[in-house]
């Protein structure tokens, strides 16, 4: 079941993303063929060079609506389930954290598309190709596994950051479905008192962790970093920090799950 919610999740966000990446994509390849032309031409009148500079200011906008666009579109497909759609899609034979799941794997997905097609499309505006290259992989396969290794805990710490993204969206509008006709407003309003709080717990457990470090001997620990190479030194602090995001995530998970399955109250 979780795969035909994936199916369907990736159908219904396409129709809407794909028409958007595609008039981006055109846009960019026009921009970047004008950048192109008027590059290489001197002694250009000002308002040329003043277009060609709004162009490129548009194109950036373009691109920053399209990330918007992408993070709309991925939240409205779990708000739906606050509505009348919700009424359809629970009741199929599938447990919540499926449909929490798929919308999470496909917004997540589509963010890394969204940001590997950015990539492109910056190319595509410089017209400089340089950094794509054809021996990407034989790099790639140069590195040592240490490296290797701290590469693929960045990538795991930047999707659990994105996931946990994903999460605030999810668990505002958990929220804010407990509000019947105002689920909208409480749903804007939960998100920025998780924001709120969020920092708060932040700046709370920094405190709590720089006082256990002085109890537990903070020096004793500092000779310990030192005494061992300043690379696994990093990938201690990358697991530490993978792991606190993670634990965060899963708290989210849990109480949106609870209130998806609990304190359900579509509107």
């Amino acid at each position: 079941m979780l795969t035909k919610l994936l199916k369907y999740e990736w159908k219904t966000t396409a129709r809407v993303l794909l028409p958007i990446g595609g008039g981006v994509l055109i846009f960019t390849i026009l921009t970047g063929l004008a950048n192109a032309l008027l590059n290489h031409q001197s002694d250009l009148p000002a308002m040329v060079d003043f277009s060609q500079a709004m162009l490129n200011m548009i194109a950036v906008l373009v691109w920053i609506f399209l990330l918007a666009a992408c993070v709309f579109v991925n939240v409205r497909q779990f708000y739906k389930l606050l509505g009348e759609q919700g009424y359809l899609m629970l009741s199929l034979p599938a447990a919540v954290w499926k449909h929490i799941a798929a919308k999470l794997i496909c917004a997540c997905a589509w963010s890394v598309i969204g940001g590997a097609f950015l990539i492109l499309c910056g190319c595509i505006l410089n017209m400089s190709f340089g950094g794509m290259s054809l021996n990407a992989g034989d790099s790639m396969a140069g590195l040592q596994p240490g490296i290797l290794a701290a590469l693929c805990l960045v990538m795991l710490f930047l999707l659990a950051l994105l996931a946990g993204t994903y999460l605030d969206f999810y668990l505002a509008c958990g929220i804010g479905g407990q509000f019947g006709q105002q689920r909208l407003l409480a749903s804007i309003i939960a998100y920025f008192v998780l924001g709120f709080i969020e920092q708060i717990l932040s700046t709370v457990l920094m405190m709590m962790a720089v006082f256990a470090w002085v109890a537990a001997d903070g020096a004793a620990w500092m000779q310990f970093l030192y005494s061992v190479d300043s690379f696994w030194a990093t990938i201690y602090l990358l697991l530490i920090l993978l792991a606190f995001v993670l634990v965060l995530d899963a708290i989210k998970w849990a109480i949106t799950q609870w209130l998806m399955t609990r304190r359900l109250n579509l509107a």
